[in-house]
Parts: structure tokens; sequence; C-alpha cells
């Protein structure tokens, strides 16, 4: 790893606009709708789950101060349980980066369509215009990791801006009567939290994102820490009180039937202008969300192969540090996606496709929670390996954490999970080979 070692560039700011960029995508803009659906209650599922999240950033931060290492969850998989199943964390999260990558393009054209209806007349138009969104992220992204970084930076701070604004206005209109009934009269107050747990959770995926490129992160240890915390529990924040305002301005069964609950919110607050703007700061978050993925979609493949775990191709980088053959392929594999979604019946199965690699992400978290116990153990001589209380609670509730939304899935979701580790055998052996025949 010492290819890139001379090349931190990323510090504070953009180490956290990583985790504040990959978390806040297309979900704070539609979820309140499917909320609306279960009744005001569902702010309680929120905020279960935003301590989940940071139980779970909070061991990523220790994790990261003691192992500083590029690669994410994987590493810490790798170090504490062997190569095999680092490996199987590692591939699936990247098959969960480029399978979202695609989607998000496709996103990105679907909202960019309230300007150019073309988009949604003629399929051809769109596609292209998705492989165009996605390979401009891509090609910002091969120029070099510190141009990749400052564009998420930019684009952090302008989709957020938004997301605080509108709900600090909206505290002035709203009506306590709104929240009530808390439910729907079909579903007990536990059935209501358990459900908007199950559809909130998948809103902080990401929160690891600054972990990933630790070798371009200046002072890792203490950035990367610092970074994950800080992006987790501002998302936190951001999500759990934009919610409450939406509930506050708008019936719950009318917040169900929105098709952009924001936008209404938002003309309710400010007047119908405000509409193109709001799907401006849409258009956005999407694109921030999918610049932050494509950067670091090529990191993990190449650090995998750093260690003899990915084909040694995947070791290919630029002269800063960019892993161009990881970053380029992973694009390649999302592009043949979009394609298949010129089949109207194929959309279904791209959505399927970036539900398992959720639920691959979420076993990286398990098992990252779970080296906790014994990477500290080997690490005797480090002052931040110790179970203190505050990790002991940590550990527990992010581990409680991963194993309700893995448990909360559909089994067909969990069985295409199951081929999903079994493919990724093979490129298992074939880097295992390849570095063999180096050694």
């Amino acid at each position: 790893m010492t290819q890139i070692n001379n090349h931190r560039i990323f510090g504070f700011w953009i180490a956290t606009s990583l985790v504040v960029g990959n978390m806040i995508g297309t979900g704070i803009f539609f979820l309140p709708a499917n909320l609306g659906a279960i009744g005001s209650i569902s702010i309680l599922g929120w905020l279960v789950t935003a301590f989940g999240a940071l139980c779970l950033a909070f061991v990523f931060a220790r994790l990261s101060i003691v192992y500083p290492k590029s690669g994410g969850p994987y590493t810490h998989s790798r170090d504490a349980f062997g190569n095999f199943l680092g490996f199987q964390m590692g591939w699936g999260y990247w098959i969960m980066m480029w399978t979202s990558n695609a989607a998000v393009s496709i996103a990105f054209v679907s909202y960019l369509s309230l300007f150019l209806p073309i988009l949604r007349e003629h399929r051809i138009w769109s596609f292209l215009c998705s492989l165009a969104v996605l390979w401009v992220a891509t090609l910002i992204n091969c120029v070099g990791i510190r141009e990749g970084g400052r564009v998420q930076l930019i684009t952090s701070i302008l989709k957020i801006s938004p997301l605080i604004v509108v709900p600090i206005a909206g505290v002035f209109f709203i009506d306590v009567h709104n929240y009530f009934p808390t439910h729907q009269a079909n579903i007990s107050p536990f059935e209501g939290i358990n459900s908007a747990f199950a559809l909130t959770l998948w809103a902080f995926i990401g929160l690891e994102s600054a972990t990933v490129p630790a070798d371009s992160v200046k002072d890792p240890g203490r950035t990367i820490a610092r970074a994950t915390l800080f992006g987790t529990g501002l998302v936190a924040i951001v999500y759990v009180f934009t919610t409450v305002v939406l509930f506050g301005l708008i019936p719950a069964h009318t917040l169900a039937t929105s098709h952009a609950p924001f936008v209404d919110a938002a003309v309710l607050v400010f007047g119908s202008w405000i509409g193109p703007i709001i799907a401006i700061c849409i258009l956005i978050s999407i694109y921030g969300g999918l610049n932050g993925w494509v950067l670091l979609q090529g990191q993990v493949p190449h650090s995998m192969a750093q260690e003899g775990l990915f084909p040694k191709i995947f070791t290919k980088s630029t002269s800063d540090g960019t892993p161009l053959f990881g970053l380029i392929l992973s694009s390649v594999a999302a592009s043949i996606l979009m394609f298949m979604t010129l089949n109207h019946t194929m959309a279904n199965q791209v959505k399927m496709v970036v539900e398992v690699g959720s639920v691959m992400t979420i076993f990286a978290y398990l098992f990252s929670v779970l080296s906790t116990y014994a990477l500290f153990r080997s690490s005797t001589n480090n002052p931040y390996a110790k179970f203190t209380p505050a990790l002991h609670i940590a550990s527990v509730g992010g581990a409680l954490y991963a194993v309700f939304a893995i448990y909360g899935a559909e089994m067909r979701t969990l069985r295409y999970v199951a081929v999903g580790y079994i493919i990724g055998i093979p490129i298992y052996l074939w880097g295992r080979r390849d570095a063999a025949q180096k050694s």
C-alpha cells in the first residue's frame, strides 16, 4: 500500500462530505411519503435507526483510530477472521457500490425529465443521458481522487443547505393536529415503529465511507474518526428534524399519497415558485451521492488486490493514487445494468440487485462490529484498543441494528445474497493465485 501513502490529500471536511454525501441521496426526499402511510409514530422509527447508525459510527471511529487502513469494512473482517471472510465482505460491499450507481444514475435522469420531457418519452434518450451522468462522474474521478473529493464537498454543501432551510422555516407553519392519530388503525404502535425502522435503515448506508480511502486521508486515525461521527450525527439530525417538520406541515394521509413530499412542504412554506428550485436541489443531492460512491468504487477492489484478495490487475493506479482500473470496470458493470433496464421488465431486477448489495453491506457492518472483539484483544499496546462502557454499548447496539436489518429482509433477497457470495469465490481464488505467483 505504499503506492498511495504519499498522497494523503483528504482532510476533515472532504472526509465528512463523503459520509454526508453518500448517505443523503434520494431517500430523504421520498421516505416521508412511505412513512406517512404508517403515521407520525414513524418518527420513533427514525430515532431507533439513528441510534443504531450512531452506534456503528462510533465503532467505525474507534476501529479507524486503531486500524487506519484503506478499504473500509472489509479490512476489519479480514484482519479479525481471515482472508476468505474478509474477501466476501469486501466483495459484497463492492457489488453494492456499482449496482447502486446504476440505479442512482437512472434516478437522476428521472428527475431531470421534469425539465426535459423528452427523457420521459423516449427510453433511448433516458438511457444515453443516464450513461452520460455516470461517466461524467467517473471521468471526474479518473482525473484524480482530489478532484472527486472537491466535487463531493461542493455537492454536499449544496444538498444539505435546503434540507436545513426548509424545515427551519417550516417550524413556524406546523399544525400539531397533523401528528394525530399517531398511527394507522390497522397496526399497533410497535408494528408502526418496526415498519419505519425497516424503511429508514437503508438511508444510513454510507456512514463508513470515510474509512474506505484511508490511504488518501491526512492523519487517518483522527480524521476518519471525527468525520464518521460528525457526519453520521449531522445526517441523523437532518433526517429526524426534516421528518418531524413534514409531519407537522402535512397530514399523514396526504403525505402518504404525495409523489414529492419535500417539494409539497416547500411550496406550502414558500409558495409555488420554490418547486423548480427544490427539483434542482434533488438533482444535486442525487449527483452528490453518485459522485461519492463512484469515488469509492475503485478503492475497495484496489485495496483488496494489494492484499492479494483480488486479481492483481486491480492494483493499477495513476501517479496520484487513483485506482483507474477498478474505477472504470465498476462503471462498465453499472452501464451494463442500465442497458438491461431498457427492457421495462428488467427494472425490478435492478432494484433487487441494489437490495442485495444493501444487505451485503449490512453483513459487512455486522462483521466489522464483531471484529472489534478480536482485533482489540491483539492490540494491547494501543490505548484506544480498550472496551470502554461506551464501546460496549455501541458494539451491542450496532450488532442488534445489523441483525434486525438482515432479519427484516425478504427471503428472496437473502437467497440472492447467498448466490452473490458464491459467485465471488472464483474471483477470490484468482486473486490468491496471483498473490502466490507474485511471492
